[in-house]
């Protein structure tokens, strides 16, 4: 194996993004009861003992979703970094500005319920996002390149892409909500599986080398 520590740091990264299809998929039940938590208040508001039943129903699924969703998103992200500092010591340049950005929107993420600076930190949070997928992505294709692997290699900028497309639909999606949520749920859910497909490609390429 001529890249180890770009292996075991391809399988932590693989592992994370595992967890963030489970959470793509609990995001996009958020979506599903939010939609109808405000049918069922809606109903309720018109005097319906059921609508009110539903809305209370919708509104607990909600919040438990939405704490599943906040514990795997921090643990995905931890893995990510391990992952990522890992793959650093046998591709150093794009794996270490992938970490520092993931690093960036961690921090980012939290800061975003500070009312003051929260939109600027929203954009800033995404951006990063994108870079951390887009130098991670760019640090595989280098490893396939030295392995002579063209079919990891010509992957990459189409992941590129379909990873970028779907990064600014969920953040379109963030200040809208409604139908878009929705169909931003179930385009992230397709492009994490798209990416996790080219991870494990990865990961099984530095395994055989």
């Amino acid at each position: 194996m001529r890249f180890p520590n770009a292996y075991e740091g391809i399988k932590k990264i693989v592992a994370a993004e595992a967890l963030q299809i489970v959470s793509a998929g609990l995001l996009l039940i958020i979506a599903i009861l939010g939609m109808s938590t405000l049918a069922g208040a809606t109903a309720a508001a018109a005097g319906s003992e059921a609508g009110a039943v539903g809305a209370v129903a919708g509104g607990i699924g909600v919040l438990i979703c939405t704490i599943a969703v906040a514990v795997l998103s921090v643990i995905a992200e931890i893995f990510t970094l391990i992952g990522l500092k890992k793959a650093s010591a046998d591709e150093s340049p794009n794996f270490n500005y992938a970490f520092i950005f993931a690093i960036v929107a961690l921090v980012g993420s939290f800061l975003t319920s500070i009312p003051a600076i929260g939109s600027i930190v929203r954009t800033v949070v995404n951006v990063a996002t994108i870079l951390t997928f887009v130098y991670t992505i760019m640090g595989i294709d280098s490893l396939a390149k030295a392995l002579n692997n063209t079919e990891v290699s010509n992957m990459s900028m189409i992941i590129i892409i379909i990873e970028i497309v779907q990064l600014v639909l969920a953040s379109v999606a963030n200040f809208t909500g409604g139908v878009l949520a929705i169909i931003s749920s179930i385009v992230t859910i397709i492009g994490y599986i798209v990416y996790l497909v080219y991870l494990t490609k990865a990961k099984n390429m530095l395994q055989d080398s």
